[in-house]
């Protein structure tokens, strides 16, 4: 059922990020799924703007080709552009990306100032056999849409900038556990800021 009625005013952009095999497509696309809400996903955005189909693979080595810090960049500033455009009907939206950098975390605070929406940060983490195992399945995966290999995972934890005080409000998510528990406890941070008075 479509929830997006039941959210208050202004609209919400929701980011929801972390390192690569910490559940955020699987999360993103479940919480648009129950709230009725527009999902934008950097891997889609970013294969996109290469001209690639969503499910192609490019396995290029770490900040390297398609995912090198200009064309990051592009690819941002095309989410927010998507976001934008959803916000400025009244829509709230999902984010899903690893947002690694604080510049681009301060440009999506940007982004939704400018738009007049509320926002919220939603950053994934768990632990790193975990995350390990999701990588290798994603291996085999023909519908995964991220590029994300453990090879690769040391060197994006390690070019992660930490989190500030501007990366407020702050729900730190463990996705290691049963995807119940993880999507009621996220369900319910964002319906609270979403009813909540502006």
């Amino acid at each position: 059922m479509n929830r997006e009625s039941e959210f208050s005013q202004p609209p919400l952009v929701v980011v929801i990020f972390g390192l690569m095999g910490t559940g955020k497509t699987t999360l993103a696309r479940a919480l648009g799924e129950k709230l009725g809400l527009a999902v934008i996903h950097s891997d889609a955005v970013r294969k996109t703007l290469a001209g690639m189909a969503p499910t192609d693979k490019a396995p290029v080595e770490f900040g390297h080709g398609i995912y090198a810090e200009d064309f990051s960049a592009r690819t941002y500033g095309e989410m927010h552009r998507q976001a934008a455009a959803h916000l400025a009907a009244g829509r709230s939206v999902i984010l899903d990306a690893s947002y690694k950098r604080a510049r681009e975390r301060e440009l999506v605070r940007e982004m939704a100032r400018e738009c007049g929406a509320r926002l919220a940060f939603v950053y994934l983490e768990c632990a790193l056999p975990v995350v390990r195992e999701r990588l290798g399945m994603r291996l085999t995966d023909p519908t995964a849409i991220s590029d994300g290999r453990v090879e690769l995972l040391s060197a994006q934890a390690r070019d992660f900038d930490p989190l500030g005080p501007g990366d407020r409000p702050l729900l730190r998510l463990n996705t290691g556990r049963e995807l119940d528990l993880v999507m009621s406890e996220l369900k319910g941070f964002v319906e609270l800021l979403a009813q909540a008075k502006a």
